[in-house]
């Protein structure tokens, strides 16, 4: 799921949990992690929202609208 993160400037920079950009100096909280079965479900959902539902409920997420195909490899 790193592919469709927004990154370290997101509003949820973590490529492994959902941990809040604002919360990231503390380090004593357990967060829930990024699953891909639930990132994907989640970009599922979004794709039956108008175009700037979708991008608010992704960016929520910390996620991108780019459908990625698992059989492509970069080189």
């Amino acid at each position: 799921m790193m592919a469709l993160t927004r990154g370290v400037n997101a509003l949820f920079p973590c490529p492994t949990c959902l941990v809040p950009k604002v919360d990231i100096p503390n380090l004593g909280v357990f967060h829930e992690l990024r699953t891909s079965p639930q990132m994907e479900a989640i970009w599922r959902g979004a794709l039956e929202l108008s175009a700037t539902e979708r991008e608010e409920l992704l960016k929520s997420y910390g996620l991108r609208d780019v459908e990625v195909n698992a059989y492509i490899v970069m080189i």
